[in-house]
């Protein structure tokens, strides 16, 4: 039995606030359920962070609708569990509940197991770190569930979270490895963008992260495949085959010289044309390396990108200073999010302290929900989470 486990999604993310950029997101997810559709699996398991918001626009919300109908149309069965993109700080029901309720999805619990061939899955939201302690009673619940699944017919058991493993990610983890259950065959995780496979002595199977399907705002530019997993329950292990998806727009990163800069452009200009496919123009971040630099030269030089690249950026970086992180817009607004990110980041000399800052506290700020931010504040400095860090 063959098992498509993608997460990270984040559908409606519209890169540089760009309209083709929220299309591509949407592409690079039909793409995958139409490769899962293709290999024959039986199940998809989407893990965490289905939308990008946890109110979501009616396109990403139709988007989601319509592959769900798809794979239920095909018998192929889809599951998921939520990120903390999609559960909003104010008291409300996560969108992504409609799906469940109308019978195209099933939402994943760790105390009502569901069976979908050979396999037996269970799966738990997101827990911030004031939750641990109710993410570890589950995590207890899923392993004695899993337990008794056991006689089962040799059925493959599959635990299914949104979490950071702090094993791969000291930083941005939340727990460790050896808090979860041994019990099962298969823990399909999501949360971090990169792919990542483990295999830890003490489970009973490979965990995996599929990756983001496409570039997020803390990623920023860069050449980086995406993709998800497809994993063979066949076997007497769980064997995967990560499969990186063809669809995407392409973007990179190129280092020019200001002492001669329009052949330099030139040869830019020569990439964005050879890496362009299916008629979409790349994303570029152009760094100009020189002295003396004038920005209006650069700015006139650069412009002719604009008819190879969707869009693109640059910052100056005189030689012999290095550390220069200012970065010049081709006129459209610069990916937001990205751009908090790195500046807390700088700001509070941390990358724990930053992902604090822009993904627990800014989402309650914009969402009005101020006594929520100075709860969870509260419980950080009890808890004594960020003691000894800048």
């Amino acid at each position: 039995m063959l098992v498509a486990h993608m997460s990270d999604l984040h559908l409606g993310y519209s890169q540089f606030n760009l309209e083709e950029r929220e299309e591509d997101v949407y592409e690079t997810f039909r793409e995958a359920v139409d490769v899962s559709i293709a290999e024959g699996v039986k199940l998809v398991i989407i893990a965490g962070d289905i939308f990008h918001t946890p109110r979501p626009s009616g396109k990403a919300v139709l988007t989601l609708g319509n592959a769900l109908k798809k794979l239920k149309e095909k018998d192929i069965v889809a599951a998921f569990v939520l990120g903390e993109h999609d559960i909003s700080r104010v008291r409300d029901v996560p969108l992504a509940h409609v799906f469940s309720n109308l019978g195209v999805a099933r939402k994943l619990r760790t105390d009502e197991p569901l069976q979908v061939g050979s396999a037996v899955v269970l799966g738990a939201d997101k827990e911030r770190r004031t939750g641990l302690d109710k993410l570890a009673e589950r995590l207890k619940q899923a392993g004695q569930v899993a337990k008794s699944c056991d006689s089962e017919g040799g059925r493959k058991k599959l635990l299914v979270l949104h979490q950071g493993i702090t094993d791969i990610n000291k930083f941005a983890g939340e727990i460790n490895s050896t808090d979860l259950p041994p019990e099962f065959d298969y823990y399909a995780m999501g949360h971090y963008h990169d792919h990542d496979k483990r295999r830890f002595d003490f489970l009973g199977g490979p965990l995996v992260y599929p990756g983001s399907i496409d570039l997020t705002p803390s990623e920023g530019i860069k050449d980086v495949k995406k993709g998800f997993v497809i994993a063979d329950l066949s076997g007497e292990e769980v064997s995967t085959q990560w499969v990186p998806l063809l669809r995407r727009r392409k973007q990179f990163a190129s280092r020019i010289a200001y002492g001669d800069i329009s052949a330099e452009v030139d040869r830019v200009i020569g990439l964005a044309r050879s890496i362009a496919e299916n008629g979409k123009k790349p994303v570029a971040r152009i760094d100009v390396v020189g002295t003396g630099m004038d920005s209006s030269i650069i700015a006139n030089n650069l412009r002719r990108l604009g008819e190879f690249c969707l869009h693109y950026i640059w910052r100056p970086l005189e030689e012999g200073a290095p550390g220069q992180s200012g970065v010049v817009l081709d006129g459209r607004p610069e990916d937001i999010d990205a751009e908090l990110y790195r500046l807390s980041r700088e700001a509070l000399s941390s990358e724990e302290l930053a992902s604090f800052a822009v993904g627990e506290l800014l989402p309650l700020a914009a969402e009005g929900d101020a006594s929520e931010a100075l709860r969870i504040v509260w419980e950080a400095y009890k808890s004594r989470r960020f003691m000894g860090k800048k």
